[in-house]
């Protein structure tokens, strides 16, 4: 039970990136960029998933870490301009636990040790060594300073590629051109997480909503590998969030 509550340790560094994700590059387009945007890094911003709220009902996740595989399944809720509530189950469909973020809150439950893990979203990325400020691209979205969204797109055979600099990280996006969605990002870790791959492919286009069917996120230390397949979506999303209620539960504070 221990590896499940690693798995959501895991996801929430991944996902916490929401706000100040945002933050980084707003999804707002003002008029006076409206003759570039077609043609700038303003018309992969469109394509943000976190431009709306959502709901992925159901994500296929295979997380390998130490030649041990464990398979679970996670519905992820997203709330402008900031909330996300992550809840993991067994294949079985048993809970093993739920996450609940914003910018400056971050509650794990871990249902299976009734442990309530409270904290601030980057004292878990200084934890494993991943800056959670860019990191909302583990679902496909761009995020560069204000300064480069006006960025003029050059595209080879179809694709375009380029390094920025964000929060003092390098990191190295590859987008599609023709489906104007991220397929790769490549970024810049430190000596605990290495560099990190995230390949998103099985580009889906459902209505309003461009989205990767699968994503694989790899770090060069070869240490941890997770593999996430989104099954079911739906966006806009109008539902509920749920809460993380932890009576009778040990709180633990992260550091």
């Amino acid at each position: 039970m221990q590896k499940l509550t690693y798995i959501i340790l895991i996801i929430s560094v991944v996902l916490s990136g929401c706000s100040p994700a945002r933050k980084a590059g707003s999804t707002d387009i003002r008029t006076g960029n409206a003759n570039i945007a077609g043609n700038s890094l303003e018309s992969i911003f469109r394509n943000n998933l976190s431009n709306n709220n959502f709901y992925i009902q159901k994500a296929e996740i295979n997380v390998k870490q130490d030649n041990i595989s464990v398979r679970v399944i996670a519905d992820i809720k997203f709330r402008k301009p900031d909330s996300m509530m992550i809840t993991v189950r067994s294949k079985t469909g048993i809970e093993a636990g739920r996450a609940f973020i914003t910018k400056d809150t971050l509650i794990i439950k871990d249902r299976f040790n009734k442990k309530l893990l409270i904290g601030k979203p980057e004292a878990l990325g200084k934890k494993y060594g991943i800056d959670p400020s860019f990191l909302f691209t583990v679902l496909g979205d761009i995020v560069v300073v204000e300064k480069d969204r006006s960025v003029l797109m050059e595209c080879v055979k179809g694709e375009y590629r380029k390094e920025f600099d964000i929060h003092g990280k390098k990191v190295e996006y590859v987008i599609d051109c023709q489906r104007k969605k991220l397929k790769q990002t490549y970024f810049e870790g430190d000596i605990n997480s290495g560099n990190i791959t995230i390949g998103l492919s099985d580009i889906k286009n459902e209505g309003k909503i461009i989205y990767p069917g699968l994503i694989e996120i790899n770090d060069d230390l070869k240490s941890v590998g997770i593999i996430i397949e989104i099954k079911k979506i739906e966006s806009p999303w109008t539902g509920r969030m749920g809460s993380v209620s932890g009576q009778g539960y040990k709180v633990i504070k992260i550091r």
